[in-house]
């Protein structure tokens, strides 16, 4: 009988299709296949993988994760190999008729581990033998997995779980908006990569009137909650959302937000994006103020993140320079994390963007080997995939190698908002005019709380000269500017959509700005460096800027 799924337990964890499709899992799917490939018929009891999977949940809140998880794993798995999953009220079966189990070489699952997961850590060192059991407690308590493993993403991430808002509805108490609300606010919140988010499936359980949050906040593991109420008149309604700190138990911010609930039903958030602007803005902030009065040794992985993240949108050399100092100690702490990896490639790439660097061709070597150094250790990491892809063609002007790594961003991750806005630009250089507002377009949809908003709108203004669009061009960049008003290429952006849409005086007064910024740019180093002169529009792009007032 054919195998439908391969599964590779020693050495590197791996699992593959009969088609030889790799299938990228997240760590407790991996988790999950383990324990059950590894029992010698395939069953395992719900209890046993509740306490080794969720030991730290509710009973009722593990087995609604276990219950997910199945159901995760079979859609991942696809519709042959996923029905070799099946589970009744007291065991989950893998049929293990139609697995094969390969060779490895290794220890058995070698670098993996979940963090705080202790029962898992003390069954995966029994299955690796007695030279493992003295690293039990070191890995369950900090995520350590050894000098060839890593942690999970989600560990380097500011954490947060949404609570079901309480109904004050003025017509009648059964209206649900509050769980829907919240259900979205958590999907808005995850989509924007900048939280480990607790699935609303675990949180929903809690009753937003009655339970603790210092009890939620522990149950869940997260240092930001988000509760409030919501009030429901006809199609209108009020949101009354608190922000806070579950770490120190107080109220950062309490805030009123309005919207349609038609609009809401019909699948238009826009409604909550203010609100998660304002979460991720809090976020960002917070970790700024504590990189200001504490040794860095000092801070969590989190904030230290958080902090490095928004300091490189910093045009200030000093304050850009910090974030490399930031993104430096995180590699330190986490040699072997593809994000901490990737974080500080993207700021040799920034470097170059914002005319910082000393040496071009340096920091474009340094950002792809940053990028492949976090591939190596995860090879479908969306986000070392959306960097690799940068520097192929923002600073290489490799298009087709480029197009490669964002498409293997974007399928491992379609919410990888970056890839989006980076293969939006890269469609712009190419004169593809259509692909880039509606990938751009996608991308800011997809990113509410980033702090780098005003490098998706300068992305987007590019994509819009590219379509003609100059009004939008300028409006997009003006509002980038409002944020950052020392980026050159949103400068540029602007400059070249007045001088083509006919405000030649308006264009100079731009390029006067530029100039000052950037006084040594000239359109021949535009024509040597920019990954759009390849083609007519790019060409053009620059003789609207010689004819703007930039030196040749």
């Amino acid at each position: 009988m054919k195998s439908l799924l391969h599964i590779r337990l020693y050495g590197t964890f791996l699992v593959r299709l009969a088609d030889g499709k790799v299938v990228q899992l997240g760590a407790k799917h991996q988790a999950l296949l383990g324990l059950l490939s590894s029992a010698s018929d395939g069953v395992r009891t719900r209890s046993f993988l509740e306490n080794h999977l969720w030991s730290l949940a509710q009973p009722e809140q593990a087995k609604a994760s276990l219950r997910t998880a199945l159901s995760t794993l079979r859609r991942n798995l696809g519709p042959e190999a996923g029905a070799l999953l099946s589970a009744n009220r007291e065991r989950v079966i893998l049929d293990m008729d139609r697995v094969e189990v390969e060779e490895g070489a290794g220890p058995f699952m070698e670098g993996f581990a979940l963090p705080h997961e202790e029962q898992f850590s003390l069954w995966i060192a029994q299955m690796r033998g007695p030279e493992d059991a003295g690293a039990v407690h070191h890995a369950a308590t900090i995520g350590a997995v050894g000098d060839q493993g890593r942690i999970g993403v989600e560990a380097l991430l500011p954490s947060i779980a949404v609570l079901p808002f309480a109904n004050r509805a003025s017509a009648g108490g059964g209206n649900p908006l509050g769980s829907i609300l919240a259900e979205e606010m958590s999907r808005l919140l995850s989509r924007s990569q900048g939280f480990s988010v607790t699935s609303y499936l675990t949180t929903r359980q809690f009753n937003p009137t009655t339970a603790l949050t210092g009890d939620i906040a522990q149950t869940c593991g997260v240092q930001y909650l988000l509760t409030g109420s919501v009030i429901v008149s006809g199609q209108a309604f009020r949101l009354t959302a608190d922000l806070q700190d579950a770490t120190r138990e107080r109220v950062l911010w309490s805030r009123d937000y309005s919207g349609n609930v038609t609009e809401l039903l019909a699948g238009d958030p826009s409604s909550l994006l203010e609100l998660t602007g304002h979460i991720g803005r809090t976020a960002v902030g917070e970790a700024l103020r504590m990189t200001t009065f504490r040794p860095l040794e000092q801070l969590e992985s989190h904030t230290l993140l958080m902090a490095g993240i928004s300091l490189l949108q910093d045009m200030r050399a000093h304050r850009f320079n910090s974030a490399h100092e930031l993104f430096t100690l995180l590699v330190q702490r986490e040699p072997n994390h593809p994000l901490t990896l990737t974080w500080l490639g993207f700021w040799h790439v920034m470097r170059v963007q914002k005319g910082l660097s000393p040496d071009r061709d340096q920091d474009a070597r340094m950002g792809g080997e940053l990028a492949d150094k976090a591939l190596q250790i995860d090879p479908g990491f969306s986000l070392a995939l959306t960097l690799k892809g940068m520097v192929q063609s923002h600073l290489n002007g490799r298009f087709d190698l480029a197009a490669h790594s964002y498409d293997l961003a974007i399928q491992d991750n379609p919410n990888e908002a970056l890839a989006l806005l980076l293969k939006g630009a890269m469609r712009a250089f190419q004169d593809a005019p259509q692909d880039a507002v509606k990938l751009t377009d996608a991308a800011r949809r997809l990113s509410p709380l980033d702090p780098q908003g005003y490098y998706f709108d300068a992305l987007s203004a590019t994509a819009q000269l590219a379509a003609h669009n100059f009004d939008q061009a300028v409006f997009l960049a003006d509002r980038s500017l409002q944020v950052n008003q020392a980026y050159p290429s949103t400068l540029r952006t602007k400059a070249i959509a007045l001088e083509m849409s006919g405000q030649g005086d308006k264009a100079r007064k731009v390029v006067h700005d530029l100039m000052k910024i950037t006084p040594q740019f000239t359109v021949g180093q535009y024509l040597r460096e920019h990954p759009a002169v390849s083609f007519q529009v790019g060409r053009d792009w620059a003789k609207a800027l010689q004819a703007a007032g930039v030196p040749e």
